[in-house]
């Protein structure tokens, strides 16, 4: 589990070809292993850079992805954001791929988080 990749960058002096290619790595390794890689980036960070290229080949590693981000349509008192998860899949055997988007509502409570589906909540 990775905390921060941002993090990594500043560790690795600003060379981003430094952390991709450990996370290459990393990719490699839970691939042979049969286990997870969690990593939380933050987005906002990277959406400024002037070579888009770093978050294209991050998106390329993943498996799942999940996006967490504010309402689009605004604040609300009994919902307080949303999740787009998106998972890759594989392709199966005509070659066509499995992608599943699934988009959930959350509310951050006091000692957990309680997901469900827009529109599901009164």
């Amino acid at each position: 589990m990775i905390d921060d990749m941002s993090l990594m960058e500043v560790a690795a002096h600003g060379s981003s070809d430094h952390v991709l290619d450990f996370m290459h790595y990393c990719h490699t390794l839970t691939s042979e292993l049969g286990c997870s890689l969690i990593t939380l980036n933050h987005e906002d960070i990277y959406t400024s850079m002037e070579r888009p290229a770093f978050m294209l080949q991050i998106k390329y590693l993943v498996d799942v992805l999940i996006k967490a981000e504010p309402l689009a349509t605004g604040l609300a008192a009994d919902v307080h954001g949303q999740l787009t998860v998106l998972n890759w899949g594989s392709c199966n055997v005509k070659g066509s791929s499995n992608n599943k988007i699934s988009n959930f509502h959350f509310k951050v409570k006091e000692n957990s988080v309680e997901y469900f589906y827009p529109g599901t909540r009164t």
